[in-house]
């Protein structure tokens, strides 16, 4: 994915599809129906022989043909446009990490987001350069430096798109094990965006070559998307974690 905004674009073309397969239907199919009007109207007169007659007839069937074939156009772009996930994980350029950062003043407490840098529970300006300095420093990904790769969340809404979190993994120490983040602003919690994401943070698990999962600590309990996703609580040293076995890596 190229950037941020990739997501909108792919629903709009898709609607663009959907629209305009949707105008040609209606066309071919009007066009078909005047000329079977006129091939009637020349049979009701009676002149069963007129050139004219079969030429509305031909271009009847012709118009009606293209047709059906639009409208076979149109249920494919119609289930192309409802495959496309409405949240998506874009890369962190700094368009949108700005924007994430945006979304995290006002939309998450800094306790959630970045380690007290600073007395207090309310944003700093140190604690917005730490969360700007982590995710510029994992830029490279997973053999990067920071062994660790971080997305925004991106919600798709109408023709217009929004930040509305990030998620991240990180390589462990152990051979096929990430360890994986993800925070929502406020607003976006308990709307099926946390759901969707995490599973798309699996995936690129799996396309990374992870064998396992991890979150964690999970002190309070397994919460309940974790366990609807199929992770499990385990001990991790003095830790308790939740894990998640991937066994259908891609």
């Amino acid at each position: 994915m190229a950037d941020a905004g990739s997501l909108v674009r792919r629903r709009r073309e898709a609607r663009q599809e959907v629209t305009g397969a949707r105008w040609q239907l209606r066309l071919q199919a009007g066009l078909g129906g005047v000329w079977g009007v006129l091939a009637g109207l020349q049979w009701v007169d009676g002149d069963t022989s007129s050139w004219l007659r079969w030429g509305w007839v031909v271009l009847a069937v012709a118009y009606l043909g293209i047709a059906f074939t639009w409208r076979r156009r149109l249920g494919r772009a119609k289930a192309r446009l409802a495959e496309l996930s409405v949240v998506d994980l874009a890369p962190v350029t700094e368009a949108a990490l700005s924007r994430l950062i945006a979304a995290a003043l006002h939309g998450v407490a800094a306790d959630e987001v970045t380690p007290r840098v600073t007395p207090g529970e309310r944003w700093s300006p140190e604690r917005v350069e730490w969360l700007r300095a982590f995710h510029r420093e994992r830029r490279a990904g997973l053999d990067g430096p920071a062994r660790e790769a971080t997305w925004v969340v991106v919600e798709a809404a109408g023709d217009g798109e929004r930040v509305v979190g990030a998620a991240r993994l990180r390589r462990t120490d152990e051979p096929g094990v990430l360890e994986a983040g993800l925070w929502l602003v406020t607003e976006a919690r308990g709307r099926e965006i946390g759901r969707a994401a995490a599973e798309l943070l699996l995936q690129r698990a799996r396309e990374a070559g992870a064998s396992t999962v991890r979150v964690g600590p999970t002190a309070a309990g397994l919460p309940p998307l974790l366990g609807e996703l199929g992770f499990a609580t385990v001990t991790d040293g003095e830790r308790i974690v939740a894990e998640r076995v991937l066994h259908d890596r891609a």
